[in-house]
């Protein structure tokens, strides 16, 4: 995908190409701003998590 003058976008629609537009989920703007990214250290301790059985069970009780 990538950006198209209006004209073009104009032709395109007029020989019949369908037009979809879109938007930024909501979800984005509700973000906290505070925090540090996901880097990989995170990624791989959530796989770990994950297999650990009790330390899955225990993360879903604590939501409940």
């Amino acid at each position: 995908m990538k950006p198209a003058e209006p004209r073009t976008v104009d032709l395109l629609v007029a020989s019949g190409v369908h037009l979809d537009t879109w938007t930024l989920p909501q979800e984005l703007h509700e973000r906290p701003l505070t925090g540090s990214p996901i880097n990989h250290d995170d990624i791989l301790d959530f796989h770990a998590a994950l297999h650990d059985n009790d330390s899955l069970m225990d993360a879903l009780e604590s939501i409940q």
